[in-house]
């Protein structure tokens, strides 16, 4: 069910567009992220969406409510929405308690013992249970940003709007809070919509990813979706690695420097059905790790030639390196690995001189120097020329 709608959303800094036409179906309990690099307009949409900034045109529908349409502007404490800032922001003046409760009523004696109780049940929630009565400048950065989380979900808002809200943080804590923060979000069913430039926090996270670019939604899906099937090259590289080569099309597949690669190509190619033509100059694109490294072929072994015992074992966990047509032939020489712990890309250099980078995990990395052969763990993706 789709909770949140926003349609031909267009806003402008006087005669300056920063959005245009941008449209959005929010299912209800799903955290959404909204990413994008620096002034694509991610921000501007969360404070139209919070009633901070006034539409020029569009509308903003949560649940059953219009929020903002031609002739409507609810005020932003009126649209039952929850906001959570970079800066944890507290009120210094106010114990932890207090600022959590800050947006509750307590004017009646009912009011004050349900703001209290709602009070203990969050604080226990973000996992301060003992720090209500604490001041803002007694909690670390991770504490705070708990805390005001804390205080946008204490009115039970309709809708989470979140604004990079652990940018601040180092990134351990960063990573562990991100993760609680999700969680929590989910456990409470809450509708979020969150805004980062952070690929690894959407994609970690969200349940769907609204991809931005110069003040319009390029591309919207699930994580898997957004990484595996990115719309155009612009996006392939935002949202994670790529290796691309140029080549041409032939019958689905791409002839390039890795020799014919199977392909899949993206809308955008021309020819009949999507489908380009034999002989159409491409953009091949890869991930690393949709790249195999295994080792060079040293010698030649026919299956004949193995033990009868060793026959059914497959050659390659027999530490032979045999293919199907029982030729050598070795595809690349590792020039340099860039480590990162776990896994590592290791840059290739093909026979042709092209270089590509694959990902490897780190108890199966090469060394420099070493021929390896490369094959491709599934489809590429072909885009047009640019």
């Amino acid at each position: 069910m789709t909770w949140v709608t926003v349609e031909g959303l267009r806003v402008s800094y006087g005669e300056t567009g920063v959005l245009e036409n941008v449209n959005l179906g929010i299912p209800r309990g799903s955290l959404v992220a909204v990413l994008g690099p620096s002034g694509c307009g991610k921000t501007t949409l969360l404070r139209a969406v919070a009633g901070l900034l006034p539409a020029s045109a569009g509308t903003i529908t949560v649940g059953d409510r219009v929020v903002s349409a031609p002739g409507v502007q609810l005020a932003p404490e009126k649209r039952g929405m929850g906001w959570v800032p970079q800066d944890a922001s507290l009120f210094p003046h106010l114990t932890v308690g207090e600022n959590i409760g800050f947006g509750l009523p307590h004017g009646t004696r009912a009011e004050r013992v349900a703001r209290s109780a709602r009070i203990t049940e969050l604080a226990e929630l973000v996992g301060l249970p003992g720090f209500v009565d604490r001041a803002p400048s007694q909690l670390s950065g991770g504490q705070a940003q708990r805390v005001s989380l804390a205080r946008a979900l204490a009115p039970r808002p309709d809708l989470m709007l979140l604004d990079e809200p652990f940018a601040a943080l180092d990134p351990l804590l960063r990573s562990a809070l991100r993760s609680e923060v999700a969680a929590l979000l989910h456990d409470q069913k809450s509708t979020s919509l969150l805004v980062t430039h952070d690929q690894e926090e959407a994609l970690s996270l969200a349940d769907y990813v609204a991809v931005m670019r110069g003040g319009r939604l390029l591309q919207w899906g699930t994580p898997a979706e957004v990484y595996e099937h990115p719309v155009s090259l612009w996006a392939a590289a935002f949202v994670g690695d790529t290796v691309e080569l140029d080549g041409c099309w032939s019958d689905g597949r791409v002839d390039c420097a890795l020799g014919p690669v199977e392909a899949v190509s993206v809308d955008g190619v021309p020819g009949v059905d999507g489908t380009p033509a034999d002989g159409t100059a491409v953009r091949l694109m890869l991930r690393p790790e949709w790249i195999h490294l295994s080792p060079a072929i040293t010698r030649v072994v026919s299956p004949a030639a193995l033990p009868a015992s060793s026959r059914a074992v497959a050659p390659h966990r027999l530490g032979l390196g045999v293919e199907p047509s029982g030729t050598e032939r070795i595809t690349a020489t590792v020039v340099s690995i860039a480590y990162g712990g776990h896994d590592a890309l290791v840059s290739l250099e093909l026979l042709g001189g092209a270089v590509i980078r694959a990902r490897v995990a780190a108890p199966d990395l090469p060394k420099r120097g070493d021929r390896v052969r490369v094959s491709i763990r599934r489809p590429a993706l072909a885009y047009p020329v640019e």
